[in-house]
């Protein structure tokens, strides 16, 4: 998100911290998203049967699920 400021709209605190803010950005390390992407996949994939979204058993035993389907009027 690119966020663009007239500096006649800030004061110098606004400035600042905005400062700051990209100071912080600069500093984390980033990663491409190729290098990343198969390692996201590999962990989704182990972890589908212990998300109680994709797996059914699991709703069973979740007493926060609602018993009927939600119906519109």
């Amino acid at each position: 998100m690119k966020l663009v400021f007239r500096m006649d709209e800030l004061d110098v605190d606004q400035l600042k911290s905005h400062v700051q803010s990209l100071k912080q950005q600069l500093q984390l390390s980033r990663e491409k998203t190729s290098a990343s992407l198969p390692d996201l996949t590999k962990w989704i994939e182990e972890k589908i049967n212990e998300d109680p979204f994709l797996n059914a058993d699991m709703l069973k035993d979740n007493p926060w699920v609602e018993s009927s389907k939600c119906v519109l009027l």
